[in-house]
């Protein structure tokens, strides 16, 4: 009944709670990462984080090697609080970024008025974990993704990520026309992307543009021509250029 009800609200509800950034990422090189949570109301409010895998919204501390604290807190008007992400020091991957998600629960306090409905609203954000010693840079992953037609099928854009980094893209288009609003490559991964007729008429002349999310959340804009037969590459795009079909 209750997620019936945050459904059917949910136009009407507004978080109060908001958080420093829209990713985290966990250096490696040191036992801990913080992210900052803000109240941004005029009353105090109860948080609850917790970390879980990409399987699964519900709490996965005792199974995954992570604690966050604090666990629970209170968060006075227009409060800030430091949340610390902490890694046991072993049981992920070494060779590899690691996703996780961070949530946070936001429980206001309960309202004296007649006929007034209180809800939780509960934010989400990636945490990538990322141990030390990894070969290459994140900021170059989206550069050093690998793009192919498929063999005798214009319909289908193949793309591989050879490096041990997550890699999110959005609005990767062929000719200006959207083949996929958003992708997250996982290290290592292949994906294969349909393609519109319409987009893939003349393969050999084509550009391929997409925007990929730093570690900061923001976008940097890359494109590529687009071989019919042969991987190719993109590369990242300078500040002010324009995006014109068949150039780039």
């Amino acid at each position: 009944m209750l997620c019936a009800a945050m459904v059917f609200f949910s136009s009407e509800a507004q978080a109060l709670v908001s958080l420093a950034g829209t990713r985290l990422i966990f250096d490696g090189r040191f036992p801990e990462a913080t992210i900052e949570v803000s109240n941004r109301g005029n009353a105090q409010v109860l948080i609850q984080a917790w970390l879980a895998d990409t399987g699964s919204p519900q709490p996965a501390e005792p199974q995954l090697p992570f604690v966050v604290t604090p666990h629970l807190a209170q968060l006075p008007a227009q409060g800030k609080q430091a949340l610390r992400v902490m890694y046991e020091g072993v049981g992920m991957p070494i060779d590899r970024e690691s996703l996780l998600h961070l949530y946070v629960l936001e429980v206001p306090r309960r309202s004296e008025a007649p006929q007034q409905l209180t809800i939780a609203v509960r934010q989400r954000i990636n945490v990538f974990y990322r141990p030390e010693g990894l070969s290459g840079d994140p900021a170059e992953a989206p550069q050093n993704l690998a793009w192919q037609w498929m063999p005798l099928d214009r319909s289908t854009l193949r793309v591989r990520n050879p490096t041990p980094f997550h890699v999110v893209l959005q609005h990767i288009a062929i000719n200006d026309i959207e083949v996929s609003e958003d992708l997250m490559l996982e290290p290592f991964a292949e994906r294969s992307l349909p393609v519109p007729d319409r987009a893939s008429a003349h393969v050999a002349f084509g550009t391929l543009t997409f925007k990929a999310l730093t570690d900061y959340g923001g976008q940097r804009d890359f494109c590529a021509q687009a071989q019919e037969t042969l991987p190719f590459n993109a590369r990242l795009r300078m500040p002010g250029a324009q995006s014109t079909i068949g150039k780039c």
